[in-house]
């Protein structure tokens, strides 16, 4: 398949995902148990089409390719898509639930082009926070009343459950390794991988894919461990990519302006910086990392060109992309192949 060709599967893709938006806040919206308090039903509305328009739904559109990749072609029907794209939307209510939590945490200001949610005038830090949980219970509440009569429903909610618990967990040492102020013995490669493994990779990719594989019928046992095992490995690129475009990319293609630095992130940026530099950056790269000031946010910048990481980078990105090319081919379905193939040219390269 052609580089064009894959480009306009994904516009195709996403196009009859994201047509499928207002069903499910609909959906929601006029569940029973709002009945008697419509202003929820309102507010839901608002809040849900606010936190899920927007952005690229790279996991939500992962789920339908990865179900329409891996179900045998017969059984692949209009409908079929239809509920594997509305399973991609909660999986989306996921990644909006995180969101909503994580610029809180981060302090950050802008997503997606537009003010993070709790920085609008009319919701706050206390309402946002209950708006989170609003949208986790949106997700189980779309989950049962399209798949609960699927053989595979348990292992649907079980699977969101136990991404949540990773994430959490992701989300802990990412917070406390971040937050020692100038001690950075813990910003080590192992720490690193540790942090994204449970904070992105689980729910980037594992989650979806694993998703699109329990939609489709009769799925070999053997897909489930090669998906797990390949979808961290780049999940793992993935987060590398983010750190890198948080601090290099351009904020009119990303949508959001970088804060890692300013945050004292341990991302792969400063694990490599720390690794590199001589005592004199050493001792410049503690005197302005985490530091919310323009000029010591460039420094660390300049810092990190000085030593060479972008070059570093785009090295690295290519290598990880080779090994995990080697992996697919050892993988005995074909199917399997196709799929992970796809998810891996998604991904690499990419500059948002």
């Amino acid at each position: 398949m052609t580089t064009a060709s894959k480009n306009l599967e994904i516009i195709n893709e996403k196009k009859m995902f994201d047509d499928l938006l207002p069903e499910v806040i609909m959906t929601l919206q006029n569940k029973s148990k709002l009945s008697e308090v419509p202003q929820i039903g309102d507010w839901l509305k608002k809040m849900l089409h606010y936190n899920l328009v927007g952005g690229k739904h790279t996991r939500g559109i992962t789920t339908v390719i990865s179900y329409k990749t891996i179900e045998k072609p017969e059984k692949v029907t209009e409908h079929t898509l239809k509920m594997a794209c509305k399973l991609g939307w909660c999986v989306e209510m996921f990644q909006a639930y995180c969101i909503v939590l994580d610029d809180i945490m981060d302090g950050s200001s802008v997503r997606r082009g537009m003010p993070c949610w709790y920085r609008r005038p009319e919701v706050g830090i206390t309402c946002a926070f209950n708006d989170s949980l609003l949208i986790h219970s949106s997700l189980f509440e779309f989950l049962k009343t399209n798949f609960r009569t699927n053989p595979n429903y348990m292992k649907m909610f079980e699977l969101f459950n136990e991404t949540l618990w990773r994430t959490s967990m992701g989300q802990h040492l990412d917070h406390v390794t971040g937050n020692r102020k100038t001690d950075y013995s813990s910003f080590t490669l192992d720490r690193y991988y540790t942090i994204i493994k449970y904070k992105a990779a689980y729910y980037t990719y594992n989650l979806p894919v694993s998703l699109g594989l329990l939609l489709a019928e009769n799925v070999d046992e053997k897909i489930y461990k090669s998906a797990q095992d390949i979808c961290l490995e780049i999940g793992t690129m993935f987060q590398i990519q983010d750190d890198f475009i948080d601090c290099f990319g351009d904020e009119i293609k990303t949508g959001k302006v970088g804060t890692d630095i300013q945050e004292r992130k341990c991302t792969w940026l400063a694990v490599q910086a720390l690794q590199r530099c001589t005592e004199a950056q050493r001792t410049v790269f503690k005197a302005c990392y985490g530091s919310s000031e323009p000029a010591h946010v460039e420094r660390i910048k300049r810092l990190y060109e000085d030593l060479h990481l972008p070059q570093i980078y785009k090295h690295q990105e290519k290598a990880m992309y080779d090994n995990i090319i080697r992996q697919i081919e050892n993988i005995p379905i074909e199917a399997a192949r196709v799929l992970f193939k796809k998810l891996l040219d998604i991904t690499y390269n990419r500059q948002h």
